[in-house]
């Protein structure tokens, strides 16, 4: 969407406006005019006339003391009028009062009733004069900065003006008009029929238009209410104000929004178009999360929205033409900056701003459309800009939508994949915990056994202890890890399986009334998983105190019970780890005639 005016850009202070204009007149105004000591030709009035053919007829004054009459400029000794030599009446930003004036003759043979159409909604002072050959002047539209709607003879979005000429009469039309915004004016003369035919084909233009874009609007407002999020507000807000600026351009917002409140329709074109603005640049930080991804950019962001409001703050008092006239530059300045920042980021993470970087892109195109027209003296058709504006704007309102609609899409597959994700961990550590609780009851009731039996078991039971409580450690840190290995999982459950197996059978040879094992002890132990378990058991004891733990094994096996190896053994590696400040501790296993030969080694 392009913010706009009816304006042009930067305008002088008016008492230098003042000293100006004659100059550019005697210097630069010979393209524009030219000087004629009698009104130009007339125009005959056969049916409709089009705009381009009243301003090859039309003459020109500009009033810089705003003293001149009509019945002055009607007069014999009136001032000197310029015959226009450009496509159109503009003469920019300018706090004099500008004439225009054309002879027009009726050459039909039963019209009667004429309407001057000018394609604009408002002007601060805007008068219509019909002076007759027979020395009446009537007046035929007379608006100022303090008219309401209803002030107007036909009520119609735009200004129109009757003309009651009869077949074969002659009259002169003088129109006299100032604005806060652009000078730029036009008009056609329509008969009633043809006036009808062009008021219902724009209207129902316009309709269809709003309708689209509150459809949207509304959908936004939906989603923010059920997603919960301020970025639909932010976009919301930004389409109201661009609809809004359309709407006041239409001059359907004075019609129906506003008709008793002409100050307000004055300056409404500044709260529309600083509201596109500063919404689009608070849109485009949180669409694009600037603040996060590209603080630079951010700063740029919430420059434009400063700018833009120090620029209201400072002028709308002062100098309200000139703000309007800047407020176009800025326009261009701002969506410039909105479409750099998605291009910026598109380099990063295309797919999830590439429908934004189309809308703002298409946004472009119709910025500086306006900007040729209403600062650079570009000569295109109002027309033109305002229909490149409502399709940029509903362009624009579609990617917009498609970017966010994308962006949840994507926020839901990411979310999705991070649940999945938590969920895989939180399995496996809830199987870990099982495992140690169900390791930690049998455990317990291997104590509880412990207790009835003679010495040896509760040496048995005390030094399994160590070992057990190393394996403790060890699910802990993998609960609580969230960049855990495969092969970390795979050792404990190793570790896990075999200490189970071994205090399952001592249960079952204790006899533990409780207990029913699945398994049988082995006649004859392979010390692989025995030493294996021991190693993986130590190795947190180990690694803590930066010591190296080491298994180095040779196939061997032994018909000695798998918990007294278990407890010999656990036994010494936990004294080599305790007395052993740097260096190693190594399990050492080879095959003997009697079975196997461990030893456990250290530098302690």
């Amino acid at each position: 969407m392009v913010i706009s005016d009816d304006n042009r850009f930067l305008q002088s202070s008016p008492k230098r406006t003042r000293l100006i204009v004659p100059i550019v007149l005697a210097l630069s105004w010979g393209g524009l005019a030219g000087p004629v000591n009698a009104q130009s030709d007339h125009v005959s009035l056969n049916g409709m006339i089009p705009s381009e053919k009243v301003v090859q007829h039309l003459d020109h004054f500009i009033d810089t003391e705003w003293t001149l009459t009509v019945e002055k400029a009607n007069s014999p000794d009136g001032p000197e009028f310029l015959k226009i030599r450009s496509k159109s009446p503009d003469f920019g930003y300018t706090s004099d009062r500008v004439w225009l004036r054309v002879k027009v003759t009726n050459v039909t043979a039963s019209q009667s009733d004429w309407i001057l159409y000018f394609p604009e909604n408002f002007k601060q002072y805007f008068h219509v004069d019909i002076a007759y050959e027979d020395g009446r002047i009537v007046n035929a539209l007379s608006l100022e900065e303090n008219s309401p709607f209803d002030a107007r003879p036909i009520p119609n979005p735009e200004m129109l003006a009757p003309l009651t000429l009869v077949p074969g009469e002659s009259a002169t039309i003088f129109v006299s008009m100032w604005s806060e915004g652009s000078s730029y004016i036009t008009f056609s003369i329509e008969t009633p029929d043809s006036f009808f035919t062009t008021s219902a084909n724009r209207t129902a233009k316009n309709f269809v238009f709003y309708g689209m874009m509150l459809l949207l609007i509304t959908a936004a407002l939906i989603s923010m209410v059920l997603l919960q999020n301020g970025i639909f507000l932010a976009y919301s807000a930004y389409a109201a104000s661009a609809l809004l600026y359309i709407m006041h351009v239409d001059g359907v917002a004075f019609q129906y929004l506003w008709p008793n409140f002409p100050a307000l329709n004055s300056r409404a074109s500044i709260f529309a178009g600083s509201g596109v603005v500063v919404f689009g640049a608070i849109f485009a930080r949180s669409f694009l999360k600037t603040k996060q991804y590209h603080p630079i950019l951010d700063k740029v962001l919430f420059g434009v929205i400063a700018m833009t409001l120090c620029l209201d703050v400072s002028l709308y008092f002062t100098n309200p033409q000139l703000l309007k006239k800047t407020l176009i530059f800025m326009s261009l300045l701002a969506i410039m900056s909105f479409a750099i920042s998605g291009l910026v980021a598109a380099l990063s993470r295309y797919r999830e701003v590439r429908f934004y970087l189309l809308a703002w892109v298409g946004a472009v195109f119709s910025a500086v459309l306006l900007n040729l027209n209403h600062l650079f003296g570009f000569e295109l058709e109002q027309s033109l800009i305002y229909d490149s504006m409502r399709a940029v704007m509903v362009f624009d309102a579609a990617m917009m939508g498609l970017a966010i609609a994308d962006r949840y899409n994507q926020l839901r597959q990411a979310q999705r994949v991070g649940l999945e994700e938590r969920l895989g961990t939180a399995k496996r550590n809830l199987e870990l915990s099982e495992r140690l609780t169900n390791l930690t009851e049998k455990f317990d009731a291997m104590t509880q056994v412990a207790r009835a039996r003679d010495e040896q078991i509760q040496n048995t039971v005390h030094d399994l202890r160590q070992p057990l409580h190393s394996l403790r450690l060890k699910v802990s840190d993998l609960i609580h890890s969230t960049n855990f290995v495969s092969t970390d999982v795979s050792q404990v459950n190793s570790a896990f399986s075999y200490l189970e197996e071994l205090i399952s059978d001592y249960l079952v040879q204790s006899g533990d009334p409780h207990h029913f094992a699945d398994t049988v002890a082995p006649e004859k132990l392979d010390l692989r998983n025995v030493l294996s378990s021991i190693t993986e058991m130590f190795a947190q004891d180990a690694a803590a105190k930066g010591i190296d733990l080491t298994l180095n094994y040779q196939p061997a096996q032994t018909m000695v019970d798998p918990l007294t190896i278990m407890r010999i053994v656990s036994n010494l590696v936990s004294n080599a780890i305790k007395y052993t400040q740097q260096g190693y501790v190594t399990i050492d296993v080879h095959p003997s005639k009697a079975g196997a030969v461990i030893s456990v080694k250290d530098t302690g």
